[in-house]
């Protein structure tokens, strides 16, 4: 959570029940720029968002978790425009605020449908996580929730004007507080991170993309993925791979990775 400010406005504007939802964000700022305070006693810097008081206030797993440093097993997800530099770079600024604006509205409501948090918004990529503290459930569950959640986004966007690619990745990663003063830094850490990033470089267009040798790769594999689609009922479209390639890339251990796209049931 990079910006603890955006992730409130997110929560509240898509109705995303959570934690942060009713925190008061501003009680805290004004706390921790209180210069009177700093200058009569430099211990009330460890106050405003770094102040344990804060993580608290959110719940006993916040504060364990980016307090703490503690380490989780998540489900990580890059969506991204498909050649979006290409297809806006006659835009003016106007409008491409208007185009993220409806592209938002129309990915971040799928992404808090099946319990993802966004860590971080850059521009017409946002990165998503399915793991505790943002979510109650085990890395299985939320692992399947991030690939419907992958599908929906793909499906709802195929062939419009947020025609979307999405990097689905798995592993250990690390949540982290920033102990500078006064700055409101919670973020996740971590290989797979730098993994996802290098893995949405390659991905392919409208498609859910993912390294082999991986917890994705297992769910994707024919038997896993008829046993879980037979799990849930009322889907109208399914996946199907369409390109498998060889990578060398900077950062990663894998070298192949999968695209599979959506086939919508007539």
């Amino acid at each position: 959570m990079a910006d603890l400010k955006l992730i409130q406005e997110l929560n509240r504007k898509y109705k995303k029940k959570s934690s942060l939802e009713n925190v008061n964000l501003k009680e805290f700022v004004v706390e921790a720029f209180d210069r009177e305070k700093v200058e009569g006693n430099k211990d009330d810097l460890k106050k405003g968002f770094n102040s344990p008081d804060f993580l608290t206030n959110l719940g006993v797993n916040y504060a364990l978790y980016f307090d703490k440093g503690l380490s989780v097993n998540a489900a990580l997800m890059y969506v991204d425009v498909c050649d979006f530099s290409t297809r806006q770079e006659q835009a003016l600024g106007k409008e491409i605020a208007e185009y993220f604006h409806n592209y938002y509205d129309k990915v971040l409501p799928i992404i808090y449908k099946y319990g993802g948090e966004v860590e971080k918004i850059i521009g017409d990529g946002i990165i998503c996580v399915f793991a505790p503290p943002f979510s109650d459930d085990n890395f299985e569950k939320n692992l399947e929730s991030a690939n419907v959640c992958a599908q929906e986004i793909i499906k709802e966007t195929k062939g419009s004007e947020f025609s979307s690619k999405v990097a689905l990745h798995d592993g250990i990663i690390n949540y982290f507080q920033t102990k500078t003063n006064n700055y409101q830094d919670y973020t996740m850490i971590g290989k797979p991170l730098t993994e996802l990033f290098r893995l949405e470089s390659v991905s392919e267009n409208e498609s859910v993309n993912f390294y082999e040798g991986t917890k994705v790769y297992d769910l994707y594999s024919e038997q896993v993925q008829r046993a879980f689609y037979q799990r849930i009922s009322g889907l109208t479209n399914f996946l199907y791979p369409i390109s498998e390639k060889s990578v060398n890339l900077k950062g990663t251990d894998h070298s192949k990775v999968y695209s599979w796209t959506t086939k919508t049931i007539n």
